[in-house]
Protein backbone atom coordinates (compact mmCIF):
# COMPACT_ATOMS: atom_id res chain seq x y z
CA UNK A 1 0.00 0.00 0.00
CA UNK A 2 1.38 3.39 -0.92
CA UNK A 3 1.30 6.47 1.28
CA UNK A 4 -1.37 8.02 -0.94
CA UNK A 5 -3.52 4.86 -0.84
CA UNK A 6 -3.29 4.69 2.94
CA UNK A 7 -4.25 8.34 3.35
CA UNK A 8 -7.07 8.06 0.79
CA UNK A 9 -8.41 4.91 2.47
CA UNK A 10 -8.52 6.58 5.86
CA UNK A 11 -10.00 9.80 4.48
CA UNK A 12 -12.85 7.81 2.94
CA UNK A 13 -13.39 5.59 5.99
CA UNK A 14 -13.51 8.56 8.37
CA UNK A 15 -15.20 11.05 6.03
CA UNK A 16 -12.36 13.40 6.88
CA UNK A 17 -10.98 15.83 4.29
CA UNK A 18 -8.15 17.21 6.41
CA UNK A 19 -5.11 15.26 5.16
CA UNK A 20 -2.85 16.81 7.80
CA UNK A 21 -5.10 15.48 10.57
CA UNK A 22 -5.08 11.99 8.99
CA UNK A 23 -1.27 12.05 8.72
CA UNK A 24 -0.98 12.99 12.42
CA UNK A 25 -3.23 10.03 13.31
CA UNK A 26 -1.23 7.68 11.05
CA UNK A 27 2.05 8.80 12.60
CA UNK A 28 0.57 8.26 16.09
CA UNK A 29 -0.57 4.76 15.10
CA UNK A 30 2.86 3.94 13.68
CA UNK A 31 4.51 5.23 16.88
CA UNK A 32 2.21 2.99 18.89
CA UNK A 33 3.06 -0.03 16.69
CA UNK A 34 6.77 0.73 16.95
CA UNK A 35 6.48 0.88 20.74
CA UNK A 36 4.49 -2.37 20.89
CA UNK A 37 6.62 -4.38 18.46
CA UNK A 38 10.03 -2.70 18.92
CA UNK A 39 10.09 -2.10 15.16
CA UNK A 40 11.02 1.07 13.32
CA UNK A 41 8.22 1.60 10.79
CA UNK A 42 7.71 5.02 9.25
CA UNK A 43 5.14 6.76 7.06
CA UNK A 44 8.08 7.91 4.92
CA UNK A 45 9.17 4.33 4.15
CA UNK A 46 5.97 2.33 3.77
CA UNK A 47 7.57 -0.43 1.69
CA UNK A 48 8.95 -1.90 4.96
CA UNK A 49 5.49 -2.23 6.56
CA UNK A 50 3.77 -5.61 6.14
CA UNK A 51 0.15 -5.63 4.95
CA UNK A 52 -1.06 -6.97 8.33
CA UNK A 53 0.40 -3.90 10.01
CA UNK A 54 -1.50 -1.64 7.58
CA UNK A 55 -4.74 -3.22 8.78
CA UNK A 56 -3.81 -2.50 12.40
CA UNK A 57 -2.84 1.08 11.47
CA UNK A 58 -6.27 1.58 9.90
CA UNK A 59 -7.99 0.20 13.02
CA UNK A 60 -5.87 2.34 15.34
CA UNK A 61 -6.52 5.51 13.33
CA UNK A 62 -10.26 4.80 13.36
CA UNK A 63 -10.13 4.31 17.15
CA UNK A 64 -8.09 7.46 17.73
CA UNK A 65 -10.31 9.49 15.40
CA UNK A 66 -13.30 8.39 17.46
CA UNK A 67 -11.55 9.47 20.69
CA UNK A 68 -10.34 6.10 21.94
CA UNK A 69 -6.87 7.45 22.69
CA UNK A 70 -4.16 4.97 23.67
CA UNK A 71 -1.69 7.17 25.55
CA UNK A 72 -1.47 5.99 29.17
CA UNK A 73 1.18 8.42 30.42
CA UNK A 74 3.49 11.06 29.08
CA UNK A 75 6.48 12.88 30.59
CA UNK A 76 8.03 16.01 29.11
CA UNK A 77 11.55 16.23 30.57
CA UNK A 78 13.62 13.59 28.76
CA UNK A 79 10.47 12.91 26.79
CA UNK A 80 8.80 9.60 27.54
CA UNK A 81 5.45 8.15 26.47
CA UNK A 82 3.68 4.97 27.55
CA UNK A 83 0.85 3.47 25.55
CA UNK A 84 -1.95 1.28 26.79
CA UNK A 85 -3.14 -1.87 25.03
CA UNK A 86 -6.49 -2.14 26.78
CA UNK A 87 -8.41 -0.63 23.84
CA UNK A 88 -6.59 -2.73 21.26
CA UNK A 89 -8.68 -5.59 19.89
CA UNK A 90 -7.50 -9.15 20.45
CA UNK A 91 -7.14 -9.61 16.68
CA UNK A 92 -4.86 -6.58 16.48
CA UNK A 93 -2.79 -7.82 19.44
CA UNK A 94 -2.36 -11.22 17.79
CA UNK A 95 -1.27 -9.58 14.52
CA UNK A 96 1.18 -7.25 16.26
CA UNK A 97 2.59 -10.07 18.38
CA UNK A 98 3.73 -11.77 15.16
CA UNK A 99 6.00 -8.79 14.49
CA UNK A 100 7.16 -8.25 18.05
CA UNK A 101 10.89 -8.47 18.61
CA UNK A 102 11.87 -10.15 21.85
CA UNK A 103 15.40 -9.60 23.11
CA UNK A 104 17.00 -12.43 25.04
CA UNK A 105 20.15 -11.88 27.11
Amino acid sequence: MTREELIATLKSLLWENDETKIIVFINSAIAYINWYTFQNYSLNDLNLIPYDIFMVIIDLVKDKYHERIWVESERLSDYSITYTTKDLSNDAKILLDRYRIIYVN
